[in-house]
């Protein structure tokens, strides 16, 4: 189709806008065509336009629901709004269409990891590896998941695999130091990172992870000279601004700490948590405006982030908007009814709404979970 050939080539010049307008006239002419909504979805996914972007991608797979592309372009979507679970929903359908797909059993293994489920991650990895053995990127991949499982003989057995067949990895050094730090020894973690510093002292991701290391040894003070060195070598790393505006956050730098959250969010717009992080961090600062615009921006790009969404309700709450706030704590209760803190501030909300039965349910529910202010509230507002 000469509309599609047109925005592939306005594309390729760099002009999306362009391309945009040739891909939608594509779709205006033969409103069944899939591969235009896809192409369309891809440069809205490119222009930061994620919610356009899924609305497309939702349209061409359900014109073509037996494209493993599809979904996997899908995924790779909802990995950057951070909606993982959906993203592992759409590859397990993909790697249903493609059992043999390696790429797909890889980033399934990657969307697992970002899940906390290191255990799913790792069985993946090891079926790669037995087609694949002595694979150094997966090893490595491997490693990482059993440092986050709590597992670091293992993760530290498969660093050294991959150090014997590439001693020189500054990343398989890396890992091998937080595997050592998971162990407990700290000093001889920092010990190893400082080792690869001398070695390799243009690395950022050294001194990150040491001054993942410092901080768990108490050491504020060398953890932010760390981040400040990282920042220094890499001024577009977002893990760095984040970290560093955490502890000035936590040493009472507030208005610093912001500054940095935005700088991180200014590099990735779409890095949800200093977007969140911001937030609250204006909050503390008392500009509840600003806060409550960042929450509203996070929830906007994941409509399934439930502290966003508990958040954004807490300043609807401020402002005295309890239906609106109820309607956001409904919405994240849908999506993880063990929050503790939906029920109990949703309860507050129905409560100041005048609805003190069913709010007391709430704050009675949220005492349960382990809310205990919550036991104060009900001896206040409710009949006994």
């Amino acid at each position: 189709m000469r509309y599609i050939q047109s925005g592939d080539n306005q594309l390729r010049m760099g002009n999306v806008d362009r391309a945009v307008v040739e891909y939608r006239q594509a779709i205006e002419t033969d409103p069944t065509f899939a591969e235009g909504y896809m192409k369309r979805a891809r440069v809205y996914s490119m222009m930061g336009r994620t919610n356009e972007a899924l609305e497309d991608y939702n349209a061409a797979i359900s014109l073509n629901p037996n494209s493993a592309i599809f979904y996997d372009a899908r995924a790779k979507l909802r990995v950057l709004i951070t909606d993982f679970e959906g993203a592992k929903n759409d590859i397990n359908t993909a790697l249903q269409l493609e059992p043999m797909n390696k790429l797909l059993k890889e980033e399934r293994a990657d969307i697992e990891s970002s899940l906390s489920d290191f255990k799913g991650a790792i069985e993946d990895l090891d079926e790669l590896l037995a087609e694949n053995p002595g694979n150094i990127y997966l090893l490595l991949k491997k490693a990482i998941a059993e440092v986050k499982l709590g597992d670091p003989d293992a993760a530290i057995l498969h660093t050294d695999e991959a150090l014997a067949a590439e001693p020189n990895s500054v990343l398989a050094k890396n890992i091998k130091a937080l595997a050592v730090s998971e162990r407990g020894n700290h000093e001889q973690a920092v010990n190893l990172l400082s080792d690869v510093i001398r070695e390799f002292p243009d690395v950022d991701v050294s001194y990150l992870n040491r001054s993942l290391v410092y901080r768990r040894m108490k050491n504020s003070d060398a953890a932010m000279d760390d981040l400040d060195k990282a920042i220094k070598l890499n001024t577009s790393c977002t893990y760095a601004f984040f970290n560093r505006a955490i502890l000035r956050k936590q040493s009472g730098d507030v208005e610093g700490a912001e500054r940095d959250f935005s700088r991180a969010i200014k590099i990735d717009s779409t890095y949800s948590g200093a977007l969140l992080n911001r937030g609250f961090t204006k909050k503390l600062l008392g500009n509840y405006t600003e806060a409550s615009m960042d929450f509203q921006k996070a929830v906007e790009r994941n409509p399934r982030d439930v502290k966003a969404l508990v958040a954004l309700a807490n300043i609807k709450v401020l402002y005295g908007y309890y239906t609106e706030a109820i309607n956001d704590y409904n919405r994240a209760l849908s999506i993880d009814a063990g929050n503790a803190n939906a029920w109990f501030n949703r309860g507050i909300a129905k409560v100041l709404q005048n609805n003190n039965h069913s709010g007391c349910d709430d704050l009675r529910t949220s005492a349960n979970m382990g809310i205990e202010q919550a036991n104060d509230f009900v001896r206040d507002f409710c009949v006994q």
